[in-house]
């Protein structure tokens, strides 16, 4: 197991200045908090948990776990931002990729113990390295989406407002762990909260990409969680 990843992972959750991120280019969640935020931060051998009353992550070890530094590219240096891509080979990388609406029954793995009942619902979005899911309470929004299980998401904008208005958690998953975002999903015309939040733009994410073509990630390799430093 790479141990020591999260050990380094571990030194980035304990400074409240880093951000995570996981998710593919047009969808996206991001962990981040303030530094006199309440926060459990569990560091097991091959697991490290950090979760606050806004969100939460898991990051698990992997034996072919890599590192990748860079520094976002820019002609502005005040603009370039370093980071820590870590990487799986594509083939250990591969999530369902379904690519419709589909219920996946209770949140059994669930950071915290009283979101556990709640029902995960795949997006659909067929992602091949992600696994954009919400997690519903709500028994209307529950039932609404049972019977919009097998269409596509973005074809029911009437469902996608419902779901904005119920604002269920979001629950990004890869081969490498999960982001949890317990805070509402702000309107259309709205901007994203402070602290954990989710993007899902539709006009990205047909480009079909992995993460941005800017960053300096192997062929072959597969981003799977982020880490953001200041």
């Amino acid at each position: 197991m790479n141990s020591d990843a999260i050990d380094l992972a571990e030194r980035h959750a304990r400074d409240a200045t880093c951000g995570w991120s996981l998710g593919v280019f047009g969808a996206v969640a991001e962990f981040m908090r303030d530094a006199d935020e309440a926060t459990r931060i569990d560091r097991q051998p091959c697991r490290l948990e950090l979760s606050t009353a806004r969100g939460a992550l898991r990051l698990d070890a992997h034996p072919a776990l890599q590192v990748i530094t860079y520094e976002t590219p820019s002609r502005h240096a005040e603009r370039r931002r370093p980071g820590l891509a870590l990487c799986l080979p594509q083939d250990q990388a591969q999530r369902a990729t379904r690519a419709a609406l589909t219920a996946l029954g209770p949140d059994t793995q669930a950071i915290r113990p009283q979101d556990r009942d709640g029902e995960l619902f795949d997006l659909g979005l067929a992602t091949p390295t992600l696994d954009a899911l919400i997690r519903a309470t709500d028994a209307d929004l529950i039932a609404a989406l049972h019977a919009a299980e097998g269409t596509a998401l973005f074809t029911r904008p009437d469902l996608l407002g419902q779901i904005a208005a119920k604002g269920p958690h979001r629950v990004f998953l890869s081969a490498l762990g999960r982001i949890e975002v317990f805070q509402p999903i702000p309107p259309p015309d709205g901007t994203s909260p402070e602290g954990p939040h989710t993007h899902l733009l539709p006009k990205l994410l047909a480009h079909r990409l992995g993460h941005a073509a800017n960053l300096p990630i192997p062929k072959g390799m597969a981003v799977c969680m982020s880490i953001h430093l200041q």
